[in-house]
């Protein structure tokens, strides 16, 4: 950039604020954003590079990095829309890390490496690593060996998060015994053994690489820079280099995109917010964008993106108060924040307060598909699906299945299917399958790949193999004591009348398979385990409120899912996780059950919990609609530390400013 502080380039249908233009006209070579959540940090970025364009840089060594393929798509738009020519466009290098990643290690190592995306594509990988390692340390060490779609889901979910953290790369970890080194990341041995195998099937031991999974890239890539300085001066280099969504960084992204600003000691430009890290789960840490920029380059210089284009004053100044930072709207318009109490011990009283408000919305002109239920967890969905399916309000999903579909509502599922015989009234060959497995899963029956998919195939076909097939499989597992407590569940619940409470039926499941227990076995997240517990709890209480009995249980479930499937209302309300809405909005957002141990949960860290609320009310962009306990006792404490009432009349005053300053300016 040249010294001259003017913006050479002037974008066309925006105006750029004073904090955009500061950003856009930046000199120093290192520059980082911190935007908060709404504030156009995609616009920014294409000012910038836009500027430099106009400065004389060149397009071909002009790169931009994000996390996404829709971030990608995203920030060419913007391109476009400020006024850059699309043949100037398509000459620029826009990315995601991983796909430039892939891209440089096709020049390093002459060829392509077989690219495998999906969870199905990487299963059968996974599974063989794991028999592997179960032939190969038979008999010398005691290993958890299970091979269910849940054990290689969570498998799969965590090679990539040591891998994201280079948790194996360490100064110490070649030296340390497995035992320390167990202890220094925290995993099961079996889990160590098994990413260890599955790593040298991969080829990542030789550098003969026989595929890679999404994430690979990098981390290849990343471990061939680190250990050969020679072969970093064959990075390419950029003149500018600009990056999105930082507060997505793992150690290994980070380490790439310093590599590639040092290389030719390029200009870059890097947007995000620190408090919307909150996929720690994949390596994501806020010490990138707080402390580790800094450190790396110390001369760099920050600047701020406080304006907020996606929701009014009222729901800005709130989410200021509540994360201690400056916040503020460039609309002209208002969110309205309203904050709905029930009575806690009224387990119905959340629903209601949310079908009204749903409805309210709908009363007004408003359309259901600009709604979206934002949860804490899948296991809330349980009481909110129901209220909604009962007030006859169709809704859909993000990123997220039907409670129906949740395992360990499959496993209670089958056993009153084994118990009533009745696994016929499940139509859809592909769900008996699933509960098939979920009661391995939940009676720990040390299955091989092969054995589970062909008592998955028998039993999709031939329902009426399943209660003889279980019996006799939990009859010679080799998990004795977990196969008796099932047998004893299913024989309670085939001696009960069909006129027993499932409810209570369910309760006395629980405590005889020691379910809760079992949830910490099986998951090796403990935050997931509890999810579990509270679902199962959760599905009980429904069940119990309903007055379901067990000869009606299996009809009952069967009518809810088959009316989800025959819901043909096109535009939907939303029920999602709070972690699968990033860069999502919604017209109208719903927060249901803000009460302690709810949101936050306990054990969870407190920061990302309280990013992971502001991810969540900052999706709103006409109402917001916070749903919390009458007794301040019992409500979490993030709805206190927005001050909504205060933040409603600050709010209020700078919308009529904002108001008067517009038509003002229309003359």
């Amino acid at each position: 950039m040249s010294i001259d502080n003017t913006p050479q380039f002037i974008p066309k249908r925006i105006k750029p604020t004073p904090e955009q233009l500061a950003i856009q006209t930046a000199q120093k070579r290192v520059v980082l954003i911190d935007a908060n959540a709404g504030a156009a940090k995609t616009t920014t970025l294409a000012l910038r590079i836009a500027e430099s364009l106009y400065r004389g840089r060149v397009p071909e060594k002009t790169l931009a990095l994000v996390f996404t393929q829709a971030a990608k798509l995203a920030l060419k738009q913007r391109l476009a829309e400020i006024g850059l020519a699309a043949p100037i466009i398509r000459r620029l290098t826009i990315e995601t890390v991983d796909d430039f990643a892939r891209a440089i290690l096709l020049k390093i190592e002459g060829g392509a490496t077989k690219a495998v995306d999906s969870y199905e594509q990487l299963r059968p990988y996974a599974l063989d690593a794991l028999e592997n390692v179960s032939e190969n340390h038979a008999g010398r060490c005691a290993l958890d060996v299970s091979t269910t779609n849940t054990a290689v889901a969570q498998f799969l979910k965590l090679q990539l998060r040591t891998k994201a953290r280079l948790d194996f790369h360490s100064p110490d970890f070649e030296y340390n015994s497995i035992e320390e080194n167990i202890e220094l990341i925290g995993m099961s041995l079996t889990n160590f053994l098994w990413i260890r195998e599955y790593e040298r099937l991969r080829g990542s031991d030789t550098g003969d690489f026989q595929f890679r999974a999404p994430f690979d890239a990098t981390y290849d890539l990343v471990r061939m820079l680190d250990e050969d300085a020679p072969l970093r001066q064959q990075l390419p280099q950029f003149q500018v280099i600009v990056a999105d969504e930082l507060h997505d960084l793992n150690e290994a992204s980070f380490r790439l995109l310093t590599m590639l600003i040092r290389r030719s000691n390029a200009f870059f430009c890097g947007a995000g917010d620190k408090d919307q890290v909150i996929y720690t789960w994949a390596g994501a840490d806020h010490q990138f964008l707080r402390q580790r920029f800094a450190q790396e380059f110390p001369a760099l210089q920050r600047y701020p993106l406080t304006c907020s284009y996606r929701y009014g004053p009222e729901l800005a100044q709130a989410v200021g108060t509540l994360k201690r930072k400056v916040s503020a709207s460039a609309l002209a318009r208002a969110t309205a924040i309203d904050l709905l109490t029930y009575e806690a011990a009224d387990a119905k009283a959340c629903t209601r307060q949310l079908l009204a408000a749903l409805q309210r919305w709908h009363s007004e002109g408003h359309d259901y598909g600009a709604c979206a239920i934002l949860l804490r967890d899948r296991d809330q969905s349980i009481r909110v699906e129901n209220a909604l399916f009962q007030g006859g309000i169709a809704y859909a999903f993000v990123d997220m299945h039907s409670y129906l579909a949740s395992q360990e509502i499959l496993m209670m599922r089958g056993l009153v299917a084994i118990a009533r015989k009745d696994l016929h009234s499940v139509k859809s060959g592909q769900r008996r399958a699933e509960i098939l497995e979920a009661l391995i899963v939940f009676a720990e029956i040390p299955f091989s790949r092969t054995e589970l998919q062909q008592a998955k195939d028998d039993v999709a076909t031939y329902p009426e193999l399943l209660e003889g097939f279980l019996t006799n499989q939990l009859g010679k597992s080799a998990n004795g004591e977990k196969a008796a407590l099932t047998l004893a569940a299913v024989e309670f619940l085939r001696d009960l009348e069909p006129s027993t409470a499932a409810g209570a039926a369910l309760q006395h499941v629980f405590e005889v398979m020691q379910l809760g227990q079992t949830a910490r076995r099986i998951y090796v997240d403990p935050q997931q385990a509890r999810v579990v517990e509270k679902s199962i709890a959760g599905f009980i209480a429904v069940c119990v409120e309903a007055g379901t009995e067990l000869g009606g249980f299996s009809r009952w479930l069967g009518a809810m899912e088959d009316g989800l499937a025959d819901a043909k209302t096109p535009r939907k309300v939303t029920i999602a996780c709070i972690d699968q809405v990033k860069g999502l909005e919604y017209g109208h957002v719903l927060m249901p059950y803000l009460a302690i141990d709810e949101f936050p949960r306990v054990k969870a860290d407190p920061l990302e919990e309280e990013n992971r609320f502001y991810v969540a009310v900052t999706r709103a962009k006409e109402r917001l609609t916070l749903l919390t306990p009458e007794d301040p006792a019992y409500r979490s404490r993030y709805v206190a530390a927005m001050g909504i009432e205060q933040a409603m009349a600050s709010g209020t005053r700078l919308l009529r400013k904002t108001q008067v300053r517009a038509a003002v300016a229309a003359g």
